[in-house]
């Protein structure tokens, strides 16, 4: 129970959660059609029916949840860093499970009400979600499930600490730029073009950087 309420946060959005699918369940039709899937034009190119839709995001959270708060049963590097574990898994199953709820509720909501065509509302969630993710990156531990797993940062605890240590500013800077992207007007195409190669490139060049600091920390001896 004392382990259960380090993810008090995570729980209260779980709950909400569950409430929010609740009143969907009785506000959509039966014919109802929820999005699954928007492509990089803002535009839904995926539905599925009521239950589905209702249910699917519910499911996905309770079994991340289960899944990040059963870590210590199963990862074989929880004890070697059990401090540092027990520090981040809390805030990282919150924020994990706040941005799939978003992600879900949001899809219900346009099944309710229809799409909002102005802003690209899920290109924002990711970039609120990278700045979280972000604001963790540098606080997690070596292991074999959650961050930039590579296999230059697997094998060394140097670059995994610096990579994310660096992971961690530049998803920061990633997020709040996916989250521009998202509010920019998509007539900008020359924004939304460039903006998109510097957010994706701030996002993927951490894999690089673990191998670049890998082969100089070989080097160094």
């Amino acid at each position: 129970m004392a382990q259960l309420k380090k993810y008090k946060w995570a729980l209260l959005v779980l709950a909400l959660h569950l409430a929010a699918t609740l009143w969907f369940a009785g506000q959509l039709p039966d014919d109802a059609r929820v999005p699954t899937h928007w492509n990089i034009h803002n535009e839904i190119d995926g539905w599925s029916g009521k239950t589905f839709g209702l249910w699917w995001g519910l499911a996905l959270n309770a079994i991340m949840f289960l899944a990040l708060w059963l870590l210590p049963w199963y990862s074989p590097w929880y004890r070697k860093y059990e401090e540092r574990f027990d520090a981040v898994l809390p805030p990282l199953t919150t924020t994990l499970v706040f941005f799939f709820a978003l992600i879900s509720v949001y899809a219900l909501a346009v099944a309710k009400w229809g799409d909002i065509g102005q802003v690209n509302i899920i290109l924002i969630l990711i970039g609120l979600f990278c700045v979280l993710l972000g604001n963790l990156l540098p606080k997690v531990p070596k292991n074999f499930f959650i961050g930039i797993k590579t296999p230059w940062t697997l094998s060394n605890e140097e670059v995994w600490n610096r990579t994310h240590r660096l992971g961690g500013i530049l998803f920061v800077l990633g997020g709040l730029l996916l989250m521009l992207k998202g509010l920019i007007l998509p007539k900008h195409s020359g924004f939304q073009v460039w903006s998109a190669v510097l957010a994706f490139g701030l996002l993927l060049y951490p894999v690089l950087h673990s191998f670049i600091l890998f082969k100089r920390l070989g080097k160094d001896g």
